[in-house]
């Protein structure tokens, strides 16, 4: 009874198609409302499978999908994925080269080729394609320098072959996320299914989303080129991108830079700078900092400062325990964090000369983690030991001393001469 049903209702549907179908005929049929060009050549290898091929003069004896060559068109439909920038008049090739935020659309015709007699009773309705789905497979993200293939196959469970597929391709210069354009994925045709909205869960899905001509009919096609269409989406290109700093300044002179010299004791002042550059949000980002040895963070100094929160507000001590997170941001949105540390005046770390030392920042995000430095020079100034002062009154002692210890040795020498005469005696 269903399949009895439903053949009634398509033959109602076709005398009442038949009945508009000239008219639109009249304006080009339906190649004069498909945003396809001909000129568009297909690459050997970006289609399959291999299968028998038909022309638009003689079409298939059997159901299967875009296997003529020579669409007046669209030119070889085995060609049947291609893109273009969104919005724009621009002609539909097979591979584009991405702009960051920019949308573009994809389309994907399909074509039961088999003859139109193939449809009628009178040839048991052979050529009526069933379960006719679009299945697209395309990449979330794009990595620099790659081609990203956007791949769509169109199935029918009567079809030979079972699913033919197509793809185009998408490079990009740098690594880039594609974000599909909610309601986006629409159905064209003559048929009263024209502008419905696909489910972009089941067309991105395993089992792909149903096409068709009647809106009561889903999955069902019959050959010929007026039952032809093609199904578009759109989406945009993101790029999740941020730029962070670490910086340093000696205490309330707001002087900050990558590098310093410092002495033993001094407090500084420390700014971490984050800001969103790419074209997506940025949630719950995380901020740490490794202190070297010598550098003793000050409890309760933390401040944070953002675009959206310009008065800023103190916040938690864990920046070195854990992180702190600061929050979502939008693309263009920044913050900044400043806190102070006091620089032990310690021998042991900071003995006399020169000592550096590294500051590491580091904020970390869904899509990646930024690290940045400074360099501190701690310079401890260390002076030889005070020697005995030498005024004049010292001078003169010190001569006396000196004479004192030469007449005495003068003396001790003459004694000891005369005791050796009187001892020969």
């Amino acid at each position: 009874m269903r399949t009895k049903t439903k053949t009634k209702t398509w033959e109602t549907m076709r005398r009442s198609a038949r009945r508009i179908l000239p008219a639109l005929l009249l304006l080009g049929g339906v190649a004069a409302v498909l945003p396809f060009s001909n000129n568009a050549s297909a690459a050997s290898t970006a289609w399959g499978p291999e299968r028998t091929t038909y022309t638009w003069a003689e079409p298939a004896d059997k159901v299967t999908f875009n296997s003529i060559t020579d669409n007046p068109k669209i030119g070889d439909e085995r060609n049947f994925v291609r893109i273009r920038k969104a919005n724009t008049e621009d002609t539909l090739v097979d591979k584009v080269e991405l702009e960051v935020g920019q949308e573009y659309e994809v389309s994907i015709w399909f074509h039961n080729n088999a003859k139109s007699k193939l449809n009628t009773k009178e040839y048991g309705g052979v050529g009526i394609a069933t379960d006719v789905r679009l299945r697209v497979e395309a990449p979330e993200i794009i990595n620099a320098g790659t081609n990203g293939i956007i791949k769509g196959i169109i199935s029918s469970t009567n079809s030979d072959p079972s699913e033919v597929w197509d793809i185009a391709y998408a490079y990009s210069k740098s690594t880039v996320l594609t974000r599909y354009v909610a309601n986006s994925a629409t159905i064209h045709s003559l048929g009263n299914i024209d502008g419905q909205i696909l489910s972009s869960e089941a067309m991105f899905g395993e089992q792909g989303a149903k096409l068709g001509y009647w809106n009561d009919l889903w999955g069902t096609l019959p050959g010929c080129n007026e039952y032809s269409g093609y199904v578009t989406y759109r989406f945009v290109v993101d790029q999740p991108n941020f730029d962070i700093s670490k910086t340093v300044s000696k205490e309330k002179e707001q002087n900050y830079v990558e590098k310093i010299t410092v002495n033993p004791g001094d407090t500084l002042d420390f700014r971490i700078d984050y800001k969103n550059t790419g074209t997506i949000n940025q949630k719950s980002i995380i901020v740490y900092d490794q202190m070297p040895n010598g550098l003793n963070y000050i409890n309760g100094t933390s401040f944070f400062t953002a675009s959206f929160n310009e008065s800023g507000n103190f916040v938690s001590d864990k920046l070195f325990d854990g992180g702190i997170n600061l929050g979502d941001y939008k693309p263009g949105e920044s913050m900044y964090l400043t806190y102070k540390v006091e620089v032990a005046d310690d021998k042991t770390i900071f003995p006399c000369g020169d000592t550096v030392v590294y500051n590491n920042a580091s904020v970390a995000t869904a899509n990646g983690t930024g690290y940045d430095k400074v360099e501190i020079t701690v310079h401890r100034d260390c002076t030889p030991e005070e020697l005995p002062k030498t005024g004049p009154t010292e001078i003169v002692m010190a001569l006396i001393v000196v004479t004192g210890i030469g007449v005495g040795g003068a003396y001790y020498i003459a004694s000891r001469r005369q005791l050796n005469k009187i001892s020969s005696k």
